[in-house]
C-alpha cells in the first residue's frame, strides 16, 4: 500500500515509528523503548533527510519541496456546484475575500481514549477559546482497542467530535475494522450513528479501496490525505477524485476515484526550517523553540494568505506522563503555548471537522460566524442525573454511580450502556448483552431518533423530542485587542470556486527510490543493533 503523505520516504519511516499507537499505559517499558527509538531514528535520519528533502531541478539548482509529475485532477466549478460538490481549490469557497474569512484551526487527536490521554486532550482544547466565548472544539479519531467508552461519551457531550480510526489501528484496514469501530462507538459510547461522520486511516496508510469502502459505509469525509504548500487545498468533495497525495501512483489518476458527496479534509503539514514537512506530533521533531518557530512561520502563511484551515494533529500518548518514564510535560506545554498564541489573533476559530464542513457548505464571513447554529455552545438543562456524559445536576461528578464496569481478559471499559456477555472484537463488535432485556439492570440502547445527551438509558426515555428543549448558553464573552466579542444566545442544539491542479508529491522520488531503499536498509541495520 502507498505511503499516504507528502513526505519523503525516509520521513515516512520516521513518522510511522513515532506516531504508532501506544496501546496502553500498562506497557510502560514499550512506551519508553518507543520514545528512545524515536529519538534514535530522529538523530539517525536527520542527515539523510537533509539530503533527501532538497530536490534539484534539471539545471542543478535546489528547488525545495516541489512537484514534478503533473496531476490529472480536473474539476469544473460550473458543473461541480456547492454544497453537494466542491472542487479542490487554494481559494476560500463562495468567492469570499480571504481577509474576511474565519481562520479555522482543527485540533485532532488519534487512537484510543483512556483516562490520562483524555486529560491531555482536554488540556489542549482548554488553551483556547473561540471569539464568541464558546470553548475550543476538537475531533478525536478513536481506535477501539483499550478505549474507555464512558470517556467517548464525555468527549462528545462536551461538544466535540468522535470519528472512526478502526478497531485495532491496522494499516490499510479491511471493511470489518472500519465498520466494527463505528458500531462500538454507537453501542458503548452512545454516539449517534449519524454523528460518526469522519474517518482517518491508521498510519495514514490508505488506498483507493479504503476511500471507496468508507463511502460505501456512509461516511461523510476522510482526513488521511496530506498537503504541503502548493496543494494546501480547502476541503473538497471526491466527485472528481483526489487532488492530494498525488505522488503515489494511481491515487490521482483521472477516473480512478469518483465518490460524489464524500469530502476530503487534507491534513496540512508544518514545513520546518530545513523545508522538511512535519505532519503529526511535530513537537517530537525539534526543540520547543524550533517547533514554536515552525508553527509561527506556517501560521503566518495561512493567516495572512488564503486562510486555509490550520491543523494541529497529535497522538496524546506522547504528551502524557507515565510513572517511571521521562517527563513529557514539555511537549504538552509547548503545544498549549502555541495554541494560546494562535487564539490571540482576531477571527480564529477552533472547530471540529464537522463544524468546518458545515461552514464549507454555506460559507459566511467571520463577522457572521458566531450567529451560525453549529458554532453555538448550548448545554441541555436536565433536572435529574442521567448517564449521558454530563454533570446534569452540577454536583461536580459526571454520571455519578451510573456507568457500568465491563471487565474482560485483555481489556476493560466503562459505559452508560449494557456490558456485553463476551469481549467485543472486530469480528463481533457488539455481542449479546450480559443482562436480559426488561430486567431491572438493563440499559436501553440509544435510538436513532434521540441524541445521547438527552437519552436516559436506564429509564428508556428521550428527554427531548423537539427543537424547543431547554438549553443553557455556556459561552463567556472574551476581550481581544480591546474589543469584546458577543456571546451566543440561540436555543438550538447546535450539533449539527476555481479548479486546483495540484501536482505529484515528493518530486524526484522515482530517481531516489533505489538509493533510499539501500540507505534505509543500512539505517535499520544500525538501529537494530542500537535498540538491543
Amino acid at each position: 500500500a502507498p505511503f499516504s503523505s507528502n513526505l519523503s520516504l525516509f520521513h515516512h519511516l520516521f513518522l510511522l515509528i513515532y506516531i504508532s499507537d501506544i496501546p496502553s499505559p500498562l506497557h510502560s517499558y514499550h512506551i519508553q523503548t518507543m520514545r528512545s527509538l524515536s529519538l534514535t531514528i530522529a538523530a539517525a535520519t536527520t542527515i539523510l533527510l537533509a539530503t533527501l528533502s532538497t530536490v534539484h531541478a534539471q539545471d542543478g539548482t535546489p528547488t525545495g519541496i516541489t512537484n514534478t509529475a503533473p496531476s490529472t485532477y480536473s474539476c469544473d466549478p460550473k458543473v461541480c456546484l456547492p454544497p453537494a460538490c466542491m472542487c479542490a481549490s487554494l481559494k476560500p469557497p463562495g468567492g469570499l475575500d480571504p481577509k474576511t474569512v474565519p481562520q479555522f484551526v482543527t485540533i485532532t487527536c488519534d487512537d484510543s481514549i483512556q483516562a490520562d490521554l483524555f486529560v491531555t486532550a482536554q488540556k489542549l482544547l482548554a488553551a483556547a477559546k473561540n471569539p464568541n466565548g464558546c470553548p475550543a472544539r476538537g475531533t478525536f479519531f478513536v481506535s477501539i482497542q483499550y478505549t474507555n467508552f464512558a470517556l467517548v461519551d464525555q468527549w462528545y457531550a462536551a461538544g466535540n467530535e468522535v470519528a472512526d480510526h478502526t478497531w485495532t489501528h491496522v494499516g490499510t484496514p479491511p471493511a470489518a475494522e472500519i465498520s466494527a469501530c463505528k458500531e462500538a462507538l454507537n453501542a458503548y459510547g452512545g454516539i449517534p450513528r449519524g454523528k460518526i461522520q469522519g474517518f482517518r486511516a491508521p498510519f495514514l496508510n490508505y488506498t483507493l479501496g479504503t476511500l471507496q469502502e468508507i463511502a460505501q459505509q456512509g461516511f461523510i469525509y476522510d482526513s488521511s490525505a496530506t498537503a504541503v504548500i502548493d496543494d494546501a487545498n480547502w476541503p473538497y468533495t471526491l466527485d472528481n477524485g483526489l487532488a492530494n497525495d498525488c505522488w503515489s501512483p494511481g491515487l490521482c489518476t483521472a477516473g480512478a476515484l469518483k465518490l460524489p458527496g464524500v469530502w476530503e479534509i487534507p491534513m496540512h503539514s508544518v514545513v520546518d526550517d530545513t523545508q522538511i514537512p512535519q505532519l503529526m506530533d511535530v513537537y517530537l521533531a525539534g526543540t520547543s523553540a524550533n517547533v514554536t518557530s515552525w508553527y509561527n512561520t506556517n501560521w503566518q502563511r495561512h493567516y495572512n494568505g488564503n486562510r486555509a484551515p490550520f491543523g494541529i494533529y497529535v497522538h496524546p500518548t506522547h504528551m502524557t506522563n507515565y510513572v517511571g518514564l521521562p517527563d513529557a510535560s514539555g511537549y504538552l506545554n509547548t503545544m498549549t503555548s502555541i495554541i494560546a498564541t494562535l487564539a490571540s489573533n482576531p477571527d480564529v476559530w477552533f472547530v471540529t471537522n464537522q463544524q468546518l464542513l458545515a461552514w464549507m457548505k454555506n460559507p459566511v464571513p467571520a463577522s457572521q460566524l458566531a450567529s451560525q447554529s453549529y458554532m453555538q455552545c448550548n448545554q441541555p438543562v436536565i433536572a435529574k442525573e442521567i448517564c449521558n456524559g454530563l454533570d446534569d445536576t452540577k454536583q461536580g461528578v459526571i454520571d455519578k454511580n451510573l456507568t457500568n464496569q465491563c471487565t474482560f481478559n485483555t481489556s476493560d471499559f466503562q459505559t452508560c450502556f449494557n456490558c456485553p456477555a463476551t469481549e467485543p472484537t472486530a469480528a463481533n463488535p457488539v455481542p449479546a448483552s450480559n443482562v436480559a432485556v426488561g430486567s431491572p439492570n438493563y440499559r436501553y440502547p440509544l435510538p436513532d431518533t434521540c441524541d445521547s445527551i438527552w437519552w436516559d438509558p436506564i429509564g428508556d426515555n428521550c428527554l427531548c423530542n423537539s427543537s424547543t428543549c431547554a438549553y443553557k448558553d455556556v459561552s463567556q464573552p472574551i476581550t481581544k485587542n480591546g474589543t469584546t466579542n458577543g456571546t451566543t444566545n440561540g436555543t438550538t442544539n447546535g450539533n449539527g470556486n476555481s479548479t486546483s491542479n495540484s501536482n505529484g508529491k515528493a518530486s524526484g522520488a522515482s530517481q531516489i527510490v533505489n538509493t533510499v531503499g539501500m540507505t534505509i536498509a543500512a539505517v535499520l541495520g544500525a538501529l537494530a543493533i542500537v535498540s538491543l
